[in-house]
């Protein structure tokens, strides 16, 4: 069976239009820009599943996993890493537009076109960038069982799904990173343990690669959209194996906000989705977790 490399090409590039905040175009590019409704067409294919997805998450993680965080990552200087603190008044005065929960933010509504996307306040701002890789993952598996494949790895910047069986026949064994800091520009990557994983998808977040450092104090690029603040807990990194990718990276993002104490709660009640976490303990010592269902994949 032969894949055209144009063809998967072609399907990233229409997923860019719809989803790609780094492209000026694109639909949600497009939709941060407007002041209040923007029609999403009814040709776009990927922008309302990925809302859809990213208002599943959100809920469950009670605002945990939040794509209207765009402003506070640019307040922080994330988006030109520009390295700058921001005042606490001006943390605050961000927040009264940030949350996806929030139903005085925005609402979305069907017509003839497609999709209308209302904003209620022009400041909001979408960035799908915390689920939109592990979607266009998912979309890149789905039409290769389209034209017939079984056993394929895809991998789009980490993210990854995996199905059937390796080329020995075999589980995928996939390798997760120890959380060891490599913004000194060295490829310092180790692995720190080895998953074997069929017909899921995977996806690993943490603060250990992408941060700045000012007046002696890290600062982490995952900020909790509560506070307005970088998340600062026990966490170094979270992966998670679901049912699709676009899940798995939407949850490890959470879970990097939620922190192991209500991470695990949480996964106690949500049994869908497997996770694996490497954290601090006093002393700064580094240990893992795993559920139940991830210790079954681990390799020992």
């Amino acid at each position: 069976m032969e894949i055209e490399k144009q063809a998967i090409d072609s399907i990233l590039h229409a997923f860019d239009l719809s989803l790609s905040g780094y492209h000026t175009e694109s639909i949600i590019s497009q939709l941060n820009a407007s002041e209040s409704t923007f029609e999403i067409p009814r040709s776009d294919s990927f922008f309302i599943h990925c809302l859809a997805v990213s208002e599943k998450i959100a809920k469950q993680t009670n605002g945990s996993f939040d794509p209207t965080v765009l402003p506070l990552i640019a307040l922080w200087g994330f988006l030109k890493n520009t390295e700058k603190i921001p005042s606490q008044r001006q943390i605050d005065s961000t927040l009264a537009f940030i949350g996806f929960n929030n139903t005085k933010l925005w609402r979305l509504e069907e017509n003839k076109q497609g999709h209308a996307f209302i904003k209620k306040d022009a400041r909001l701002k979408l960035d799908f960038n915390a689920i939109a890789q592990g979607y266009s993952v998912d979309v890149i598996a789905d039409y290769l069982r389209k034209k017939g494949c079984e056993d394929f790895y895809v991998e789009i910047g980490g993210e990854l799904v995996v199905s059937g069986s390796n080329s020995e026949g075999t589980a995928w064994r996939i390798g997760v990173d120890k959380p060891v800091s490599s913004n000194d520009g060295k490829d310092s990557r180790v692995i720190s343990a080895v998953l074997s994983v069929q017909n899921k998808g995977i996806a690993t977040s943490g603060n250990y690669r992408k941060f700045y450092k000012k007046g002696g104090k890290i600062y982490a690029h995952t900020l909790h959209p509560k506070t307005g603040r970088p998340a600062e807990n026990e966490l170094l990194s979270a992966t998670v194996v679901a049912e699709n990718a676009a899940e798995a990276d939407g949850m490890a993002t959470a879970f990097m906000v939620m922190g192991l104490k209500e991470s695990k709660q949480f996964l106690a009640s949500h049994q869908e989705y497997e996770a694996f976490f490497i954290f601090t303990e006093k002393e700064n010592e580094i240990s893992s977790f795993a559920t139940k269902g991830m210790n079954k994949m681990l390799e020992k």
